[in-house]
């Protein structure tokens, strides 16, 4: 052999043994970092089940009336829905009318929930004597008839309630995005809680 041949074949064994080290340390650092994974894996969903156990044990009490067989106060889940609630009260009487009702929506503690009969006029969000907007109940169409509020103010009111709860007093409001001073006191007429 001559001496272009052996540097080949010697070039080619210092690349197989890089290589095969590489391979080594990929294979050890994968193999290893897949433990670890599992560890990390069963840590969290520890974590997460915990987590949703706490959940689970906050209670929520609602109070549903009106077209239900067992009306009354019934204690669920915090995110408990609706359809969850009525359920409790032993459902729907034959009688019930539900098309205004949201029965995907998630109940608040010490709400009361009426599930009006065929034919029986549905109280909206609006006070009779004032014409007032309440903003703890308000639909999104009658939130947006208020001077300066769109549906994008509107749908931001409904996600605050929801996310917090119920307003406690008008000038909350300001908390939610994109209401500042300006629109607040063009729209404090029209609103109460």
């Amino acid at each position: 052999m001559d001496k272009l041949d052996r540097n080949k074949i010697l070039y080619i064994l210092i690349v197989l043994v890089f290589l095969g080290i590489f391979w080594g340390w990929y294979h050890l650092k994968t193999s290893s970092g897949t433990q670890m994974s599992v560890t990390d894996a069963e840590n969290t969903s520890e974590n997460s089940s915990e987590t949703d156990s706490d959940a689970k044990d906050e209670k929520v009490m609602v109070h549903i009336t009106g077209a239900v067989l067992n009306p009354g106060v019934v204690t669920l889940n915090q995110d408990a829905r609706l359809a969850e609630a009525i359920a409790a009260v032993g459902g729907l009487t034959d009688g019930a009318d539900i098309s205004s009702l949201n029965l995907a929506r998630k109940v608040k503690d010490e709400e009361k929930i009426h599930v009006p009969v065929t034919g029986e006029v549905v109280e909206t969000a609006q006070t009779g004597a004032t014409n007032k907007i309440n903003i703890n109940t308000a639909s999104l169409e009658e939130l947006k008839s208020l001077p300066g509020v769109g549906e994008v103010i509107a749908q931001a009111i409904i996600d605050y309630r929801e996310k917090n709860g119920s307003f406690t007093n008008p000038e909350e409001l300001k908390n939610v995005t994109r209401i500042g001073d300006k629109i607040y006191d063009g729209l404090a007429e029209s609103i109460t809680i």
